[in-house]
């Protein structure tokens, strides 16, 4: 357990506070330590991944953060179905390993950046697809610290969105096909490419700020809006994808959130359309996990 860890350190924004305690369990044993400590502290508590897709407040958190990362969560495993992989291990390192191997159904996440684990709670997608398709279980464990395995009868998914809130989750089996390797790399590096040359991937960032409406584009709606390069503080909108805010380099949470309060007021000022964050907000204020 640490008291001193800020968490600008481990976003990809860069900015963020500091938890009352910062726990990076090795294995499944410290993590039920960690459960245990917050139970006995009557500390809330909230779970990081990779912290891309995350805007922390900044000053003292009251909660406690645990960071599922490598290397105790960071494990791929061959299996009959596709692979088993820990929850800390980032996207990238599962796509080199279906590259190498020769097992198709992730390509759609090239150059997504964060962990499988985030990827999972968040139902992450692109170009279509969803990570929720390739699910076959995931093994989680309560607050109380109770290890459960789940299947798709008592998995829920939506659009960035997945019934895992409130639990840890610590592994993952993903169902994939074997396919020729040399199309497995074709197809993640022609993803790859067709990411980096529609998203800033350069600058600080946590990703898309706003989920796609129903039969919309935020992006474009915020664009109609002309958000592009638009500036509060130290954080501006992308000049090439005005669905992402930039830090520059001194942007405080404070300058990212008014920001987007005014993309968001904007956009339904003109359009009569409410944009719901896809980015995760972790506020100041206490919320039990």
């Amino acid at each position: 357990m640490e008291t001193d860890i800020r968490l600008c350190q481990l976003t990809s924004l860069r900015v963020g506070g500091t938890p009352l305690c910062y726990f990076h369990p090795r294995d499944k044993a410290a993590l039920l330590d960690a459960l245990a400590e917050c139970r006995r502290m009557r500390l809330p508590w909230r779970v990081l991944g990779g912290g891309t897709n995350l805007l922390v407040d900044e000053g003292v958190l009251p909660y406690a953060v645990i960071h599922v990362a490598a290397p105790g969560f960071s494990s791929i495993e061959r299996i009959p179905e596709g692979v088993r992989v820990g929850a800390g291990t980032p996207t990238a390192e599962v796509l080199g390993y279906c590259r190498r191997e020769g097992l198709g159904g992730l390509e759609f996440l090239a150059a997504l950046p964060g962990t499988v684990g985030g990827a999972v709670v968040g139902n992450a997608g692109a170009w279509g697809r969803e990570i929720c398709q390739q699910v076959r279980s995931v093994w989680t464990v309560s607050p109380e610290g109770r290890e459960v395995l789940m299947h798709p009868s008592n998995l829920s998914f939506s659009y960035r969105c997945s019934n895992l809130e409130g639990a840890v989750v610590t592994q993952v089996e993903l169902e994939l096909a074997p396919r020729d390797a040399e199309l497995v790399a074709l197809q993640i590096g022609e993803y790859a490419r067709r990411r980096m040359g529609r998203h800033p991937m350069s600058e600080p960032s946590a990703g898309c700020v706003f989920k796609n409406p129903p039969g919309a584009s935020a992006g474009k709606l915020l664009d109609l809006c002309g958000f592009k390069g638009a500036r509060v503080g130290g954080a501006q909108v992308s000049d090439c994808h005005a669905n992402f805010v930039l830090n520059t380099g001194n942007a405080t949470a404070r300058d990212i959130l008014t920001l987007i309060r005014l993309m968001r007021t904007e956009v339904l000022r003109r359009f009569g359309i409410e944009l719901e964050l896809e980015v995760r907000h972790w506020p100041s204020h206490s919320k039990v996990a």
